[in-house]
Order: structure tokens, then C-alpha cells, then sequence
């Protein structure tokens, strides 16, 4: 509708027309469309169930809002605190506030804190807690929508799912493309890396005590996107633990058919340490 509205504030003549007298591709889809340096970019449900290797299926229920009639309530009520009356975050057990930390930070990222979760977002957790197929791929999709429409309104700096768009633009060659010309550096792109959730984490989140947080050589550190990691492997390598890099490549070979040797897996990550994305604040009226 926003193409062909574009197309009639040009040439009032095109009203009533169909789109491709226009002049646009026939619609198949809702789509996400951009363009980078003259490159156009589209991304869409299908492409995220491909890059994230999660099929297009499972269970999904849009429009909630934070609707109080909703009988949605009264089930994750049951779900986050045992009763159908709703609780505080406080009464969240710590695998719960785990669970909503991590779908906050990456799966449906929000501002604000996390202890006032959104119908949405509950109805969401609801499914992984309840081991239930959720459709991945459509939701992070519909939220991608609904978050971008937000930061135009109100004018906010925040690009969601950074990293989901960045692998999106790794596969489809863009990066690779971009760091051949070595034209860019990381200042002028203004490349940052987002929070990781680990020992100090859980100290901020007063599910551990500060005095029992040790940080370890092998913790994960903020690092670049470009890595040596192999072509279409997952972003593994020798300093996670062993049991992670063998579901990895049994998982690998589930999917694609193809054997990685462990001994094939990277030593390190490759990359120099960029800024931290700092923390996102919703702005109150």
C-alpha cells in the first residue's frame, strides 16, 4: 500500500491503477524492503526461517495486545506463577527470569525493563516453558514490523534483531562484498556489538550473589562479526565446551546431510573487540 501510495503522489494519474501498471512487482507477501549503497535488501519470514535453521511452522496468536478479557491471562498466569491471578517479577522463579531475560535480549527484544512483560510476550514464553512449537521465524518477523514502525513514530535510535540482520546480509554476501573493498572501517560504520548474558549478568539480576561471580579465561568477549568460522557452520569454535560443539555438529549433520570432523572446528574467533550496544531506555511521557 506504501509503494503504490508513493507512486500516485508522483503522477496523480496512476490512482486506480493495479501495481503492475505501476510499475511494481505483483504482491506475493509482506515483505521488509531497503537498499544499501544502490543494493536493494528484502527480507521476509521465509529468508529468517532460513537463516536461524528453523522451519516455518508451530504454534502463533497475534493481535493480543494487553488485553485484560483476554483468556490468554488466565493461561500464562497459571504458566509464569502457578496461579490465574497475575504476579510480580519477584515471583518468577530464577529458570523463568532466565528464560524472559533471554527472550527480551534476542528473540523479542523490547526497551524498558523486563518485569513488566507485554501479553505477547508472556503468551510467547508461555510456549517454551510449556515445551509447545512456537513459529519462530513469524514471530521474530511481525515483531522486526511492529518494533521498526515504533522507531519511526517516536523518532528512536534502535535497530532491532542487529544480529539477525547482520547474518541475514553475511549470507546474502553483502558483508563479504563490503569488507573486500576495505573501503569501511568499524568507526565509520559505526559497528557495535550486543550485550552478552554471563556470570555478571546474573549478578545484575540478583539471581547470584556479586561475591560469587568468577570470570574465566574462556568467557566470551565482545568481538567483531567477520570471524574465520567455516562457510555455513554454525559460530562455534574449540573455546566453547565440548558438549556444545558436538550438538553442533550432530545437529549440522542432522540438517544438512554433511560430516564436520571436530578437529575442523576453529581454534578461536577472529576479530578485534568493538563497542558494546548500550542499554535501550523506552522515553516516557
Amino acid at each position: 500500500m506504501l509503494e503504490e501510495s508513493e507512486k500516485v503522489l508522483i503522477d496523480s494519474s496512476r490512482e486506480g491503477k493495479t501495481r503492475e501498471e505501476m510499475g511494481l512487482e505483483p504482491f506475493v507477501d509482506t515483505e521488509i524492503k531497503s537498499s544499501i549503497k544502490g543494493v536493494p535488501i528484502f527480507i521476509n519470514q521465509e529468508i529468517i526461517a532460513y537463516v536461524i535453521g528453523r522451519a516455518f511452522e508451530g504454534n502463533f496468536k497475534d493481535g493480543l495486545d494487553n488485553n485484560k478479557k483476554s483468556p490468554w491471562n488466565e493461561t500464562v498466569n497459571e504458566t509464569m506463577f502457578n496461579s490465574k491471578k497475575k504476579g510480580s517479577y519477584n515471583n518468577l522463579s530464577m529458570e523463568k527470569k532466565m528464560m524472559l531475560k533471554i527472550q527480551n535480549e534476542n528473540l523479542l527484544p523490547k526497551g524498558g525493563g523486563s518485569d513488566q512483560p507485554s501479553l505477547e510476550h508472556s503468551v510467547f514464553l508461555h510456549f517454551f516453558i510449556k515445551k509447545e512449537k512456537a513459529n519462530l521465524p513469524k514471530y521474530i518477523f511481525k515483531h522486526m514490523i511492529k518494533t521498526l514502525k515504533e522507531s519511526q513514530l517516536i523518532n528512536r535510535s534502535w535497530i532491532p534483531y542487529g544480529r539477525l540482520i547482520s547474518e541475514i546480509l553475511n549470507k546474502g554476501g553483502f558483508l563479504k562484498g563490503l569488507s573486500e573493498t576495505r573501503g569501511f572501517t568499524d568507526d565509520m560504520l559505526g559497528t557495535v556489538t550486543s550485550k552478552i548474558i554471563n556470570e555478571s549478568t546474573l549478578g545484575n539480576m540478583r539471581l547470584i550473589k556479586q561475591e560469587a561471580i568468577t570470570k574465566l579465561d574462556t568467557d566470551l568477549k565482545e568481538s567483531r562479526v567477520s570471524s574465520n568460522l567455516m562457510e555455513g557452520f554454525p559460530p562455534i569454535c574449540k573455546q566453547d565446551p565440548l558438549d556444545v560443539q558436538l550438538f553442533y555438529i550432530h545437529d549440522h549433520l542432522q540438517s544438512t546431510g554433511e560430516e564436520i570432523q571436530l578437529e575442523d572446528i576453529p581454534e578461536e574467533m577472529y576479530g578485534g573487540i568493538v563497542k558494546v550496544a548500550k542499554s535501550r531506555k523506552t522515553k516516557r511521557k
